[in-house]
């Protein structure tokens, strides 16, 4: 027999709340969630007393058919990670969504739905599409881009649409609703000049020297640079299997993309540089970036910062990087372009980078079987190595 209730934590201005959310028999699921009030303090966290208020809340709990219930409650408690809709897709469909997912569309809910007063005693069954695009409007209004309204729009989308589909919502609101028009600004990415002046600039971190060097040359992503081990890397080799979240901890790579990147010369002698500031000996599954906790992996926020740090040695400050829309991403089109100019295949590009979409990324993905690493790393290193000769040349003949 289900509980009668379960006892979750939500983050609130208060600080982090035990919430109560209550079994419904007739709907056969937990279908009402409700604020025991009790804060998350102390080594016990004072879940029994969350237990004993939400325990005395059964007897004012009445339940509604789930169309008749608040629309922005509904979407909320939709990404939370044990709402049905979530365990439907782990369980069921067998494609588990993320953690950090599921906490980026419930944080959309506080910041861009909840305020919209247009959204106030809406329910499912009472939701137009007037008041969607009424909330877009008020959306562009508030600053927020193209790209960031279709991003909330999805997650209201998927959330009514999980609902439309089971049947217990005859009509879809959101059928006639279109995108809104985005215009990305171009990826800025570093010139093949300026990547010959970035790899032997003077080093004074090897650690934010590493980050950017793995990214730029192995285009390893965030998650993967940050769940790097020592027993990673072999022979001039990092084999690319760990994927590290916050909420998830280590994982495998996104997309199962796990695979081997060769190791540039001067990547080796970085990573000899950082070996060296460690206390004691590393072992094979000890991180190689540490962050400021011993034992721990780096921090998200060491990223802007290594790139911000390391591109000021060749005279790139941050307004230009802002002007040119220079971020840690476009690392990754660097490195696409790299390659391409040292006359490496896309075949081989894609499995380097483990990026797959479509049936030719499909076929790419089994080139990893194929590449021959040492050609590859050799005419990287051979094309950043002619410009830096070419541009001292240069120099010379100024002189």
């Amino acid at each position: 027999m289900r509980q009668p209730f379960t006892l979750y934590k939500e983050k609130t201005k208060s600080g982090v709340v035990w919430y109560a959310r209550f079994w419904d028999n007739a709907a056969g699921k937990y279908a009402l969630s409700r604020s025991t009030g009790i804060l998350v303090e102390g080594k016990q966290e004072r879940r029994r007393e969350a237990e004993e208020k939400a325990r005395a809340m059964l007897p004012t709990i009445r339940f509604i058919p789930q169309t008749d219930n608040s629309f922005v409650q509904y979407i909320a408690e939709c990404w939370l990670p044990d709402s049905p809709y979530a365990r439907e897709v782990a369980l069921v469909r067998k494609k588990p969504l993320s953690t950090r997912y599921i906490q980026l569309n419930h944080e959309d809910v506080k910041r861009h739905i909840e305020p919209f007063p247009g959204f106030q005693g809406v329910t499912l069954r009472t939701l137009t599409a007037g008041i969607i695009r009424d909330w877009m409007t008020w959306a562009v209004e508030r600053g927020l881009s193209g790209r960031r309204i279709n991003t909330v729009l999805q997650s209201m989308r998927v959330a009514v649409r999980y609902v439309v589909s089971r049947e217990e919502l005859k009509r879809d609101p959101f059928r006639k609703i279109q995108d809104a028009t985005e215009t990305p600004k171009e990826k800025g990415i570093l010139s093949l000049t300026e990547v010959s002046r970035f790899i032997p600039a003077p080093v004074t971190d090897p650690r934010s020297r590493l980050v950017v060097l793995l990214r730029l040359l192995c285009r390893m992503r965030r998650g993967e640079v940050r769940g790097l081990q020592w027993g990673d890397i072999q022979d001039r080799l990092i084999t690319i299997c760990h994927n590290l979240q916050d909420e998830e901890g280590v994982k495998a790579p996104k997309w199962g993309s796990a695979r081997m990147v060769p190791v540039p010369g001067c990547i080796d002698t970085i990573l000899e540089a950082v070996r060296k500031t460690a206390l004691n000996p590393p072992k094979p599954d000890h991180f190689v970036l540490k962050g400021l906790d011993a034992g721990k992996p780096l921090g998200n926020y060491f990223f802007r910062y290594s790139l911000d740090r390391e591109l000021r040695t060749i005279g790139i400050g941050a307004e230009e990087q802002k002007n040119r829309n220079i971020t840690f991403h476009s690392l990754r089109h660097t490195f696409v372009t790299l390659g391409r100019l040292a006359g490496i295949s896309d075949l081989k590009i894609q499995a380097l980078a483990g990026h797959k979409g479509g049936v030719m990324m499909d076929h790419y993905s089994h080139a990893g079987q194929v590449l021959d690493f040492a050609s590859v790393r050799d005419k990287l290193e051979k094309t950043i190595r002619e410009e830096v000769l070419s541009q001292n040349q240069h120099s010379h003949n100024l002189l």
